[in-house]
Parts: C-alpha cells; sequence; structure tokens
C-alpha cells in the first residue's frame, strides 16, 4: 500500500469510530468531529481492557462489534435526552397556555426550546458577550439557557413575559399574534429564517467552521508531508527503526497485540515480564489504534507506530491548538474564527511540541496531551449543553487511555474555569435569590457528574495501576541553572532539545499581547493563571523551589509527567501558540474596523480574505521554522547506531534457524537487540531496554550477569548441572545475542557476555558479523544441528575452531570420532543449595530433575 493511502486509512481509523459515537449521541457534527479522535481511543482503550477480560482477541473484527456496541449506547443516551427535551416542551407548553392563553397555540415556545438548545450557544462564554442593537437576538443570548433564553433584543414595556422551567421567554408585540392560530406573511418568513437559522447552525455547512477547518487542515497537511517526506528519505522508510528508548515498547506492544490478540493495559506484564509474569499497567488505547492501522493496511508492526506517531500528533495539535484558541476568546465571533485557524498553523512549527515530543519517542503522550485540550473544549459546554455529557466522558476515557498524565491538564483548567469564571457567570441567569445558588449548583454538577462517569468507567483499570505511581514519579531531569534561568527557560519554552533552536521572539511578544486582550477585553483570568501555573510546575521541575504547601502541589504535578522538563512545558506552549493567535486575529479585525457594526457588510468578508492572506504568510514562515527542526527530528534518532543492518541481517538469519522461535532468546537489553522481537517477532526475553519486574535471584539475572557459566559444572563435577544453567531451562534460553554498544553511555559493558562466551563450554558460537555475535545453548540442540549452524558460509565471518572430542577426552584420539567437533552438556542434575524459586512452575522443574538424578 502506497504510504499516503495508509495515511488515509489511519486517518479513518482514528476518526471514524469516534465521530459517529458522538454524532449519535447528540453532538452536532462539527464538534463531533473535533472529538472524534479521542473519542475513537476511547472506544479502542475499552475494547482493548474488554477483550483482554475475555478469551477473544483484539482485533479489527472484534473492535467493530465493540464500536457498534458503544454507538447503540449513544444512541440509547440520546433518546433518553429527546424523551427529557420532550417532556420539558410539553410542561412549558402547559404553563404557558395557562399564564398566557394568547400563546396557547406553542407559537412562543416551540421556537424557544429547539432540540438541542445550546449547541450554538455551548460555543460561548456567557460573560463575554454583551447585546446591542446592532447584535442579532440569537447571538446576544451568551451561553444560552437549556431550558430556553430570551428571544427578544430588548425589554419593552408591551412585551409579554412567560416564566417557566425553560426560563424567562420574552415576546415583542410583533411576535404576538392579534388571534391565536394566526400569522401575518412578515411573522411566517421570520420564523421561516429563524428555522433555517437553527438548522445552519452547528452543522457542516455552518461557515462559522469553515477557517479554523482550513487552518487544521492547512497545518495536517505540512506537518504528514514533511514528516512523511523526511522519513521517506531514511533508509527503509516506514521500516526504519527509531533509535529511542520508548519507541522499543510501543513496536513491542503492537507486535505483542499481532501475536496475542491482547491490548489490554493491565495485562502488559506478560509481555514486560517474561520470567515473572509480574502484574503491570500500562495504557494502550494509542497501540491498540495502531495495531488497527497495521492489520487494516497489512504492513508490520514497525511501519504501523512509525505512521501512527507522524499522523495522530500532526491531527491532534493543530486541532487541539484552535479548539483551545476558540474556548479563549468564548464565543463565534469573526475574531474567535480567525484565531483558531490561526492558532492550528502557529503551533506547527514550534519546536518543542511535535518536534520536540517526536524526536523523544514520547509519542503517546503527545498525543495526550493534544487530545486534552480538546477534551476540555468538549468539557466546557456541557453545562449549557448537557447532551455532551455521554460524547465528554468518552473522550475523557481516550485521553486517559492514551497516557493518563494529561488529565491533570484537563482538571486544573476545568478547575480554574469554573472558579474564576463559570461560578461568577452562570450558564442560565439567574432573575431570583434562589436561581443564583441552583443555577451554579447545577453547572457544578453538571460537570462534576461527567468527569466523575469517565472516572467509574476507568475505575478497574485505575485501581489495577494505582501501585505503579511512585515508580513514575521517582524519575526526575533536574539541570544545571540558576533560579533566573530556569525562569526564562520556561517562558521562553527552551527546555531540552528546543533550545538548540533559538527563541521565536515575535511570537512571545505575540502571545503576551493576546494574554492581556483575554483579560482587558474577553475578562478572561483562568486562561493566562493556568498558563503561569504550567510554567511554574516547568521551573520547578529545572531547578526546585524550596520546600512550601504550594511547591509541594507543583512536584506531585510535576512527578505525575515523569519530572521531565520538556513534557511539562507542552501546556505552556499550547496556551502560547493560542494566546499569539488571538492577538493576531483581535488586531487584525480592530485595523479593519471590525467594531463598527455599520461597516460589518464591508469589515467582514475583507477580514475574511485578510485572515486567509495571513494565514498563508503563516505558513510560509512555518515552513522556513520547521525546516532544521524537522530535519533533527525525524533524523536523528534513525541513524542505526543501535540497530542496523548487520543486526537487521542477524536477526533475518537466526529466524530461520532451529527452535527460534520455540524458546527464548537472551541478549542485553541495554544494547537495543530486543527490537529483533517487534522487527520478525524473535521471543527475546527483553522486549524493552527497561529491566522486568523479578528478583535478585531470579533466572533472568543469573543468565544475564552469568552467561558465562553455562555448563562450567557445579560443586567440582564438570558435567553437573549449575545454577546458570537451570536459569536457562527456566527461561527456555536457546540462543544467546551479543550486539554492543549499549544505548546509554553510563551502561557499562558485560564483559560476561561479550567476550567471555566465546570460551563457554555450554554454547557453542554459531554467527559473527561485526558487532554480532551469535551463540546456541547446546543443551538444546543435536550436535548435527550445531555443526549444520556453523557450517563454513553461513556466518559472514569465519567462526574460532572448536575442542575436537579427543581433545575434551570423550573419545580416542585415533578415532574418526574423535576429531569431531565437541558440544558440552550437563549430563547430571543440579544438586546443591537453591535459594529462591520464582514460581511453582520452577520448583516442580527442580523437583523433578532431583527425582531423576
Amino acid at each position: 500500500m502506497d504510504m499516503y493511502q495508509a495515511v488515509l486509512v489511519a486517518v479513518l481509523v482514528f476518526t471514524v469510530p469516534g465521530f459517529l459515537t458522538c454524532r449519535v449521541s447528540g453532538v452536532r457534527a462539527p464538534w463531533a468531529a473535533a472529538a472524534s479522535i479521542p473519542a475513537s481511543f476511547g472506544i479502542y482503550g475499552l475494547a482493548a481492557w474488554f477483550y483482554g477480560l475475555t478469551p477473544y482477541a483484539y482485533d479489527a473484527r472484534s473492535v467493530s462489534v465493540f464500536t457498534v456496541f458503544i454507538i447503540v449506547l449513544a444512541g440509547c443516551w440520546r433518546l433518553g435526552a429527546l424523551a427529557v427535551t420532550r417532556r420539558r416542551r410539553d410542561r412549558a407548553r402547559r404553563r404557558a397556555a395557562t399564564e398566557d392563553p394568547d400563546g396557547a397555540d406553542g407559537s412562543v415556545t416551540v421556537e424557544s426550546l429547539p432540540e438541542e438548545p445550546t449547541v450554538v450557544e455551548a460555543d460561548r462564554n456567557p460573560a463575554t458577550e454583551s447585546s446591542s442593537p446592532a447584535t442579532p437576538p440569537a447571538a446576544a443570548t451568551g451561553a444560552g439557557d437549556s431550558g430556553g433564553a430570551p428571544v427578544a433584543p430588548a425589554d419593552t414595556p408591551e412585551s409579554r413575559e412567560t416564566t417557566g422551567e425553560g426560563g424567562t421567554i420574552r415576546r415583542t408585540p410583533q411576535e404576538i399574534p392579534a388571534e391565536p392560530g394566526v400569522r401575518s406573511a412578515e411573522d411566517t418568513r421570520e420564523r421561516s429564517r429563524k428555522r433555517e437559522e437553527r438548522w445552519l447552525a452547528g452543522s457542516l455547512f455552518d461557515p462559522v467552521w469553515v477557517l479554523p477547518g482550513t487552518g487544521v487542515l492547512v497545518s495536517f497537511v505540512l506537518l504528514v508531508s514533511r514528516s512523511l517526506g523526511l522519513l521517506r528519505e531514511a533508509r527503509y522508510g516506514l521500516e526504519n527503526i527509531f533509535q529511542g528508548w520508548d519507541v522499543h515498547w510501543h513496536a513491542s506492544v503492537v507486535r505483542f497485540i499481532q501475536e496475542t490478540g491482547v491490548a489490554s493495559p493491565t495485562r502488559m506484564g506478560e509481555l514486560q515480564n517474561t520470567e515473572s509474569r509480574e502484574l503491570l499497567f500500562y495504557p494502550t488505547a494509542w497501540h491498540a489504534g495502531a495495531a488497527l492501522v497495521r492489520e487494516l493496511t497489512g504492513m508490520s508492526a514497525i511501519a504501523a507506530i512509525n505512521l501512527t506517531s507522524v499522523v495522530l500528533p500532526a491531527l491532534l495539535l493543530p486541532l487541539a491548538a484552535a479548539v483551545l484558541a476558540w474556548r479563549l476568546l468564548g464565543n463565534r465571533g469573526l475574531t474567535a474564527q480567525i484565531a483558531a485557524g490561526f492558532a492550528a498553523i502557529v503551533v506547527a512549527p514550534m519546536p518543542v511540541l511535535y518536534w520536540v515530543g517526536y524526536y523523544v519517542g514520547a509519542w503517546p503522550y503527545l498525543a495526550a496531551v493534544g487530545m486534552a485540550f480538546i477534551v476540555l473544549g468538549l468539557f466546557m459546554s456541557v453545562p449549557a449543553a448537557p447532551v455532551r455529557a455521554f460524547a465528554a466522558a468518552l473522550v475523557f476515557v481516550g485521553m486517559v487511555e492514551t497516557h493518563p498524565s494529561a488529565a491533570t491538564i484537563v482538571i486544573l483548567v476545568l478547575g480554574l474555569w469554573w472558579l474564576l469564571d463559570l461560578l461568577w457567570r452562570p450558564v442560565h441567569r439567574p432573575t431570583t435569590r434562589m436561581e443564583h445558588i441552583s443555577f451554579r449548583v447545577r453547572d457544578l454538577a453538571v460537570l462534576a457528574a461527567t468527569g466523575i462517569a469517565g472516572t467509574l468507567i476507568l475505575l478497574p483499570q485505575i485501581l489495577t495501576g494505582l501501585g505503579q505511581s511512585e515508580e513514575v514519579k521517582s524519575f526526575v531531569a533536574y539541570e544545571d541553572l540558576t533560579r533566573s534561568e530556569s525562569w526564562w527557560v520556561a517562558i521562553r519554552m527552551q527546555t531540552r532539545h528546543a533550545g538548540d533552536f533559538g527563541v521565536n521572539e515575535p511570537l512571545l511578544w505575540a502571545a503576551a499581547v493576546g494574554g492581556v486582550i483575554l483579560i482587558v477585553w474577553r475578562r478572561n483570568i483562568w486562561a493566562p493563571l493556568f498558563w503561569f501555573v504550567s510554567v511554574v510546575v516547568t521551573v520547578n521541575s529545572l531547578f526546585p523551589f524550596e520546600d512550601t504547601w504550594w511547591t509541594g502541589a507543583a512536584t506531585q504535578i510535576g512527578a505525575l509527567h515523569y519530572n521531565t522538563p520538556h513534557r511539562l512545558v507542552m501546556p505552556v506552549a499550547m496556551f502560547t501558540a493560542a494566546a499569539a493567535a488571538v492577538a493576531l486575529a483581535t488586531v487584525g479585525r480592530l485595523v479593519l474596523l471590525g467594531p463598527v457594526r455599520r461597516l460589518a457588510p464591508v469589515s467582514a468578508p475583507l477580514s475574511v480574505v485578510v485572515a486567509l492572506l495571513g494565514g498563508f504568510l503563516l505558513l510560509q514562515e512555518a515552513e522556513g521554522e520547521m525546516r532544521v527542526v524537522s530535519e533533527f527530528a525525524i533524523g536523528a534518532a534513525r541513524d542505526g547506531r543501535m540497530v542496523d543492518s548487520t543486526d537487521l541481517k542477524a536477526y533475518r538469519w537466526l529466524a530461520e534457524q532451529p527452535l527460534a522461535y520455540e524458546g527464548t532468546i537472551m541478549s542485553n537489553p541495554a544494547d537495543g537487540s530486543g527490537w529483533m522481537y517487534p522487527y520478525n517477532g524473535l521471543p527475546n526475553v527483553f522486549r524493552h531496554y527497561l529491566w522486568p519486574t523479578v528478583s535478585p535471584n531470579s533466572a533472568t539475572n543469573r543468565m544475564f550477569w552469568n552467561p558465562n557459566e553455562l555448563g562450567t559444572g557445579n560443586l567440582g563435577h564438570p558435567d553437573m548441572e549449575n545454577e546458570v544453567d537451570r536459569a536457562a531451562q527456566i527461561l527456555d534460553v536457546h540462543y544467546i545475542y551479543v550486539s554492543p554498544p549499549n544505548f546509554w553511555a553510563f551502561q557499562e559493558p558485560i564483559p560476561e557476555m561479550e567476550v567471555e562466551l566465546w570460551n563457554t563450554p555450554g554454547v557453542t558460537p554459531v554467527y559473527k558479523d561485526r558487532q554480532v555475535s551469535i551463540y546456541a545453548v547446546n543443551e538444546w540442540f543435536t550436535d548435527s544441528e550445531l555443526d549444520r549452524m556453523r557450517a563454513p558460509g553461513n556466518s559472514p565471518e569465519p567462526l574460532p575452531p572448536l575442542p575436537t572430542r579427543a581433545e575434551a577426552g570423550v573419545s580416542p584420539a585415533g578415532s574418526g570420532d574423535g576429531l569431531r567437533p565437541y558440544h558440552h552438556r550437563p549430563s547430571r542434575a543440579l544438586r546443591g543449595p537453591v535459594e529462591h524459586f520464582e514460581s511453582e512452575l520452577e520448583k516442580e522443574m527442580w523437583e523433578s530433575a532431583t527425582a531423576a538424578g
């Protein structure tokens, strides 16, 4: 399949299930499209966990069944919401008929209680909108009222009011028919126009979404074309192995899903802890999505993760920046549309986001950060449009299933937004003292209930992974900086690797202007405050503050992000990009006299034209800025420093040898040889650079640290098994693969493996090519199998001769048999103390071997 055809398949996999689910649940098409990716990964994450509890495999067919089930649930939710809405309409009609007989025909309440009354208004901040004679009534209602908002442009003595559960409904004399059931032609046309506006607003044909959508699409194409273009130039293209720490694990997980059908985050111990099978929780939604791409495109696990690593953040980051800019301004006006489109483009070349996130291999984390701001955008609309709660809970699940650390972003922002905005300016406009309390309680309850629902769905997995939080918190990445330097590093976003590409001063100044605009014009305090909190947390990870209650909180937040500044600075970068876009859009509208309403017929289309030209200029600037950083991010980790063509050749050779897939292969995880597992499924003991969970006396430790003792005897008996021989039996080790150097500079060579195996009696060297050496454990092979593997020409480099049977003293010197190579195998069972049994299986094997003794 062509690379760009595979991109299309990946886009469909990442969006279609989530879009359908959100749409069926009652979310209008544009927001359903925006939420489609985290919603899809919510489905994949839940399906992975569910099928991990059953004998069924996680694959395209089973996921399709699960997706249909989730869509049915969404449909039930929507039907329930419609039933509630219909009951409220009927109740409002009855009250209106009782209190206002002239409106008994329903001519008022039907218009004031639409099917999804706040979808349009939910995209606004009620506090940042003010009505004016030039403002259309629908646009002047702020956040709207889930039960009915005022529809008259102003209150007049002649207007009539009806107060019901839907709120206060005001009607001007023009809206009151002279006689019940009789409407003028003008009134009919007005009603028709309103119905058309309601149908258009929030639909795919709503022009409000054109500019934001254009920015997102352009940015996506820019990132994907640049990344895949560089990847195509790399050796092996999509099959190129990324020489990075985390990526090794990502590839192994996708291969594990391919081979076993197990994608459950609670069963990753089966992959990582080969010997102990110790429980390991690791969120796998990212890998579950990549596994579907692999299956549907027919590509390898390595190609699938390479494609996913490009397509997913290229979709999410521009979309997240656009949603964030939209929410910062808090309305559907032209300025917000332009800002959202600009933000999607501004975010593309920023080194600290896509490019550094890609280079360090934090691929699921980068995706989760992008999802976080989409989750925020949807959550902020739930108090005004409760029908979105189902979708909001699902996208929250998808984000956490991708990487739980991003939940701190959502919780902090929502907390600040509620405390500094929604609490003071609730969605419903209260008219009584009781409503002042009840409306605020209602907003908080809707938000909390949605978040709690998402958390309860995840609760079984959360409980499984609680014990591993301390391991995440143990990471630190302090740098040698002064206090003032640490502040500037965070503000300028010059953290690890990003500092090599200079400071974008115009972006910082634009963001500063945008922050002032948000505070002064839009009365938005929560966004600048969260930006400051994110800066503080980043500074604390660079150079810890002295212990206080607030620094303790900063430390706890940072700990959930591995205490790494290059991760913690990402929310700072997202808010910086969105604020800069707000400044560009606002200043542009001011210059073109956008606030002068009499000039709106001219300034509005002119602003669109100028915005398109400005977007084109931003695009040209972005292409130039990302040229160097993209070459670094894509190319620097694909140079073969850990796994090169020599290793790949050795993997292919080993895959053709006897028993290669029937046991395990021991190696040093630090040298990257575990890539043989995702490459062609060779069962390496280590599927990650990280050491598995085993006890100090485990078979894994004995085999790793003392492989040179294989076949050396025990208790003075050269033919007796020793504990390393027993470890090889427990792990079923058939081959030992050696390929230095190690990944990190601080990782010392292992001479017992790299040097002494050449003279170890219990193994036979069968392959040598440059840095690669492969040894067969004699116990598992016949002499003829070992001789065939050592046949001349089978190994790229000549192998050292083995001692003959005569030299080993097992055959007469003059006999023909004495000239044959000798392959030593322990012939007597282990006798002596055994300190520790890793499992009941090991104990049973020991007891049976002793009994056979």
